[in-house]
């Protein structure tokens, strides 16, 4: 595929061979060639938008073009490329994302809007692709595939089918599936998954993979059943199987746990070639994006690990152009579009300069020219938070089955790690007034999650080693179904918390002694502010010191957010149930011997 599909070629090549102008010149470089490998000196020259000639050792131009931009010496390296990413996951609108990552250098992403579109479906997709037209990076926006994750296990606002899928990828601004995480389903050749994949193997378009832990026949099946990549990887022996398998590998590092990277670049030991290794951030939260980077910050963190630069740039331009098979984006040659960084190191810093298309976009940090605020649908930004089973603070009590006795067995969900990976134990607590007690005791407190797309469904339960101290948090960031989260001690903080999410359209609050101490905004599906980067960062920073100071462990923000998450192999929390990622199916959440 090609970005830029209508070329003037004749043009092109009169411009090539010196017989008319280019529109620009950037000269005195130091040209950073990811197809070979080398670095030498050089000058460049574009035309519409084009890279039209590589002039080696800065020879003069036949005729010189319209503007000329002096390099000064600097590295000239193609812009970087995040192969998988959630905007969402920014809070910010895809505008106001591109707005930020385009000082970082990253001049394309690959996009799975799965977070709005498992609230809004398909209409939540559109808003993605309407809104990234006044980003300055270029916004490959996929169809979501799986709306719900775990079909049965969440509800969710929208399920997305072959049809679904079909509708989207006859959509302007799509540009192929996104990450299939139900890789169960996948290797037994459901009719669901398998319609899915067919939809996009008939259009040949791009198919994102979403595979934890598979190895040998399974990621074999994995690979044969339609997906080309896979950014779900933890440890070396992933990287090797899937190497092994002819699928690109995604070296991931999240915002929302501990890197795993020098891992992963332990698999690529012994390895002679690593054309099919890529970057992606996959979630990345504002304040890394304002204090760290976008891709930048991930070739920083390969580097530091002992990776050469050069490899490190073209995991992050060229590879991820050929992953996502796009054959004008990722190197510095005639033909590739324009998407250039001026750099003083190869170290992964920020960028002098941005061109997009051959435009300058970003010079010494500061953004040329922003395109105009699109306006934000009433449907996206309107009421999304919808829940229907939440019914004072009676609502988040835990009943004791009938006949219970003094003391019951009660599941309990076991956070004992940083991020919010759990598994489930049962508990023999106290019973008061038929609810169960926990008063007493530091080391539990209540979590629950509430339908909020319409439906009454809901769960509560107890969890341990959560950490919370006191009072509530709520939140509507919770992936993937962004179903209302909370953890509480008091089940009248945990309403409140709910119900001030609820009155301002979502986000994140918390509550202590029956007073909101922090809420933090995001009216756009409940996900997202309408706020920039350098505004947004203090706000989350004043919600995360709201949250510090009723948790006993800094940094609990969003391990609420991820309690939910029912496409993991771990013990989670849906508005359906307690579900094993493991097994698929429910636990019970009073054992029958009770």
């Amino acid at each position: 595929m090609r970005v830029k599909k209508e070329l003037d070629r004749a043009k092109l090549v009169a411009a090539a061979m010196g017989q008319i102008p280019c529109d620009l010149s950037i000269e005195n470089i130091r040209l950073v060639n990811v197809i070979t490998g080398e670095i030498y000196p050089a000058a460049v020259d574009l035309l519409d938008g084009v890279i039209v000639r590589v002039r080696a050792d800065g020879h003069a131009a036949e005729q010189p073009s319209a503007k000329i931009y002096d390099g000064k010496g600097r590295y000239l390296v193609p812009g970087c490329i995040d192969i998988h990413m959630h905007v969402e996951s920014t809070m910010m609108t895809p505008e106001n994302f591109g707005r930020a990552a385009i000082r970082c250098g990253t001049t394309s992403v690959f996009v799975d809007p799965h977070e709005i579109g498992n609230v809004l479906g398909i209409d939540g997709v559109k808003f993605m692709v309407d809104n990234a037209k006044a980003s300055p990076v270029r916004q490959f926006n996929l169809a979501p595939s799986c709306l719900p994750s775990v079909p049965g296990a969440e509800g969710n606002g929208a399920v997305f089918g072959p049809a679904e899928i079909a509708a989207l990828l006859e959509t302007d601004g799509v540009y192929g599936i996104a990450e299939m995480m139900d890789f169960y389903n996948m290797i037994h050749n459901s009719e669901k998954m398998r319609g899915i994949a067919d939809e996009g193997l008939k259009r040949d378009m791009l198919i994102q993979g979403h595979a934890p832990k598979l190895s040998g026949g399974a990621i074999a099946a994995y690979a044969l059943a339609g997906p080309t990549d896979n950014h779900s990887i933890r440890t070396g022996w992933e990287v090797v199987e899937n190497l092994h398998a002819g699928l690109y590998v995604d070296l991931q590092s999240s915002s929302l746990e501990t890197s795993s990277m020098p891992k992963l670049l332990e698999g690529l030991k012994g390895m002679r070639y690593t054309d099919h290794v890529c970057l992606c951030n996959d979630d990345v939260h504002a304040k890394d994006l304002l204090e760290t980077g976008h891709v930048n910050r991930l070739i920083k963190e390969v580097l530091q690990q002992g990776i050469d630069p050069m490899d490190a740039y073209r995991w992050a331009t060229y590879n991820a152009a050929r992953s996502a098979r796009i054959e004008d984006l990722g190197a510095i040659a005639p033909g590739y579009l324009a998407d250039l960084q001026l750099l003083d190191e190869l170290d992964g810093r920020d960028p002098a300069a941005v061109f997009s298309e051959g435009r300058l976009v970003v010079e010494n940090g500061e953004l040329l020219d922003p395109p105009q605020n699109r306006p934000i649908p009433d449907t996206v930004l309107g009421s999304t938070v919808r829940v229907v089973g939440l019914d004072g603070p009676k609502s988040l009590r835990l009943a004791a089955p009938a006949g219970a006795g003094e003391r019951v067995r009660v599941a309990v969900l076991d956070y004992d790690t940083p991020t919010a990976r759990s598994d489930l134990f049962y508990e023999e607590l106290p019973v008061k007034d038929g609810f169960v007690d926990i008063a007493g005791r530091e080391d539990l407190c209540f979590v629950a999650v509430f339908n909020r797309h319409g439906a009454a469904d809901h769960t509560v339960t107890v969890a341990r080693n959560f950490y919370l101290k006191e009072g509530a948090m709520a939140t509507t960031v919770s992936h993937d179904c962004h179903n209302l989260a909370l953890c509480y001690k008091d089940p009248a903080d945990g309403y409140l918390a709910a119900k001030t999410l609820i009155d301002c359209g979502g986000g994140f609050c918390t509550v202590h002694s029956g007073a909101v101490t922090g809420l933090l905004e995001l009216p756009v599906a409940g996900l997202m502010s309408l706020l920039p980067l350098t505004e947004l960062v203090p706000a989350i920073a004043k919600q995360e010191k709201a949250t510090d100071e009723i948790f006993a462990k800094p940094g609990c923000m969003m391990k609420l957010a991820l309690i939910a998450l029912a496409c993991t192999q771990n013990a989670v929390i849906t508005d359906r149930g307690l579900f094993d990622g493991r097994t698929q199916k429910f636990y019970d959440q009073f054992p029958v011997e009770n």
